[in-house]
């Protein structure tokens, strides 16, 4: 067991939470301004799907977890317009996944920090026969939209989020239905009907029977709130072992602070490799894609296991299941039973309750009893123990 020299400082969470606060006031309060005027000096757009599309430009900027989605609507636009290139507008975040995974033809990184650099990048990048912005909530990419150079393009009228105005054509976000279902919304628009979710393909042939990946930190300090208590992780681990199953546990270098607090608590009896901090995108992806399950929350680490083709289990609390949840027959998803779904549109949504309860209504008994529905009730003894 790999041991650590940190302290894990929450003031420190907390300072950083209210400046991810920040940053999404400042969207709103700089943005609606900033496109009002931008279309405010452009005529009303009507332009009508080119008979020929040669161009095609897709704007993604939030999660991992939308762009993990998102490969499916440019899976489905590569066999409609077989001679088309597909342009990814990704955002810092989601950069590398995008560049990685979705299956674009090339990729280009917007900041959102820097308006003015973003719109350059997007006026540099050309002329499209299509564009496509599959962003819900931010002004920023309906900014983006409004500053391409394109002959159709098409996005989201989400409510009270003021951000529709630079499309062509355009469909009503729907927050009762899948995310997935949405974008398949937006596709009907080109004269694409898909209505089904496609069940993933990949479909892992070199998979270590005994190897468990958990990942039990937040991809933001905005959404800790999606964290299980250390103790409950503590407690699978332990069953995990009595099975006879390794545990990995994977994590950012923004996490190795808080992988100390849980490697003490864990002891040294517990039989964990902690590559937390230790691997780069492209070694993350092959320990995913060889375990033979992957546990997390709501996190990017679920959506692109899920993606590789590994099975899954995923923990859903204030995040509703129903709406953001990975798709597939790889896919265990234990939801709360408690007041939940709060963060229904992106985390901006604020919990009322003084203690959430969503996540801790998440029991131990009922993640080993799926475990033991996915791996089987058969207790294995460890080959040292022998």
């Amino acid at each position: 067991m790999i041991k650590f020299n940190f302290k894990f400082n929450k003031n420190k969470e907390k300072k950083k939470l209210k400046s991810i606060s920040l940053s999404k006031k400042k969207d709103s309060l700089i943005g609606i301004p900033v496109l009002f005027t931008l279309t405010g000096m452009s005529p009303v757009r009507t332009g009508i799907k080119p008979d020929k599309i040669f161009k095609i430009a897709i704007l993604q900027v939030s999660s991992v977890r939308d762009t993990v989605f998102t490969k499916t609507i440019i899976s489905v636009l590569k066999k409609v317009y077989k001679e088309a290139s597909i342009t990814f507008f990704a955002g810092e975040r989601n950069f590398i996944v995008a560049s990685d995974l979705t299956g674009e033809d090339s990729t280009i990184r917007l900041f959102h920090n820097d308006i003015t650099k973003s719109i350059k990048l997007v006026k540099s990048a050309g002329s499209f026969d299509l564009w496509i912005d599959l962003g819900v909530w931010s002004r920023f990419e309906a900014i983006m939209t409004q500053s391409a150079s394109a002959k159709y393009k098409i996005g989201f009228r989400t409510d009270g989020e003021h951000r529709h105005f630079p499309y062509d054509k355009i469909v009503n976000y729907s927050k009762d239905k899948h995310l997935i279902y949405n974008m398949f919304k937006l596709i009907s628009l080109l004269d694409i009907n898909i209505k089904e979710f496609e069940d993933n393909e990949k479909k892992n042939t070199l998979v270590d029977d005994k190897l468990v990946v958990i990942n039990i930190f937040a991809d933001d300090i905005s959404e800790n709130n999606r964290k299980w208590k250390h103790n409950n992780w503590k407690s699978i681990v332990e069953f995990l072992n009595k099975k006879g199953y390794r545990v990995a546990l994977i994590g950012a270098k923004k996490d190795i602070e808080e992988s100390e607090v849980f490697n003490e608590l864990a002891g040294a009896e517990a039989e964990i490799d902690f590559f937390v901090g230790r691997l780069d995108f492209a070694d993350t992806c092959k320990l995913l894609s060889t375990a033979k399950l992957v546990i997390s929350c709501d996190t990017s680490i679920l959506h692109i296991a899920t993606y590789l083709g590994s099975n899954v289990l995923g923990l859903y609390g204030p995040t509703p299941s129903k709406l953001y949840a990975p798709l597939g027959s790889n896919v265990n998803i234990i939801s709360s039973t408690a007041c939940s779904g709060c963060q229904s549109l992106y985390g901006d949504e604020t919990c009322h309750m003084g203690e959430p309860d969503c996540m801790d209504s998440i029991t131990v008994d009922m993640v080993e009893q799926k475990l033991q529905e996915i791996l089987g009730d058969t207790v294995d003894t460890p080959a040292d123990s022998v």
